[in-house]
């Protein structure tokens, strides 16, 4: 029963932050229409669409994170993997939903589609770093809130380490920490 309040909680609080974003964000800030499983070029960004999004959201990682962006993440432990599952299970089911689609019960509410983990380009995009900064910080323009102040950085360590354990392992092999232009 809390778990199920907890979630309901989240995902409230994400609809929420959603509609407060749409409100203060600048009209071409949309989305990518996803077609056929792949990312189609929408509206927005400097760049273009959610291809130039990404791209401005890489920028500023390599601004924040310097050197420290291509450095590896270890690989996670037991322990890791179990705090950040029920971590995850808590407080981002809502959004990217239990498999990490995208596709959690709040996500039909927000103007963007919430990150899928399982998307091999969108795994490879950023490096391992810089995804467990956005965890940090958040992203500015989406529902994604910033969880540092309310997770430790141990537990954003475990949360990541369980995010990366749902790309499937054909995937894995393929991504490494290299980036494509989307």
């Amino acid at each position: 029963m809390k778990a199920t309040l907890l979630t309901i909680g989240t995902a409230m609080l994400f609809t929420i932050a959603s509609v407060a974003t749409t409100a203060f964000a600048s009209p071409g800030e949309k989305h990518v229409e996803e077609k056929g499983g792949h990312h189609e070029q929408g509206e927005g960004s400097q760049a273009g669409g959610h291809s130039g999004r990404m791209a401005d959201v890489m920028k500023r990682l390599k601004s924040e994170l310097g050197d420290k962006y291509s450095q590896p993440v270890p690989v996670a432990t037991k322990e890791q993997l179990a705090s950040g599952k029920k971590i995850y299970t808590n407080s981002c089911v809502a959004c990217h939903g239990k498999s990490g689609k995208g596709d959690g019960p709040a996500a039909a509410a927000l103007q963007q589609k919430p990150a899928d983990f399982t998307d091999p380009e969108h795994s490879r995009f950023y490096s391992d770093q810089g995804r467990i900064q956005i965890i940090r910080k958040g992203s500015e323009g989406t529902a994604m809130a910033a969880w540092e102040g309310v997770l430790n950085e141990k537990e954003i360590q475990s949360v990541y380490a369980y995010v990366r354990s749902l790309r499937s392992p054909e995937n894995e092999e393929k991504q490494g920490h290299g980036e494509h232009a989307h």
